[in-house]
């Protein structure tokens, strides 16, 4: 039994910090998002990573992660993409918007 325990103990707190270390990056885009959305109302995730500076791969992947930690929180809504929009078209499509009082992110 003690075979197992250490090494599981070690992931265990392993991904502990890896999910805290992911929430702080979070929180610091999610400052970006905030004026931007504020700004210049509902936008495609392409446009809204380009207006903060994150128009690549990796940077949208970023964004997308901020933006589901303020929806989950209610201060982001999502405009879904019509119906029939194809799978792979729906990127393009679905806008958020900007749904939170003036609440500190």
């Amino acid at each position: 039994m003690a075979d197992y325990f250490m090494p599981g103990l070690a992931a265990a707190v392993g991904v502990g910090i890896s999910f805290w270390l992911q929430s702080r990056r979070n929180k610091k885009v999610a400052t970006q998002l905030e004026p931007a959305l504020r700004a210049h109302g509902p936008q495609t995730l392409h446009g809204l990573a380009e207006r903060v500076g994150m128009n690549s791969f990796m940077g949208r992947g970023r964004v997308v992660l901020a933006l589901n930690e303020l929806i989950q929180a209610g201060q982001v809504a999502v405009n879904d993409a019509p119906p029939g929009t194809p799978q792979l078209e729906k990127v393009k499509h679905i806008t958020y918007r900007w749904a939170g009082a003036d609440r500190a992110v």
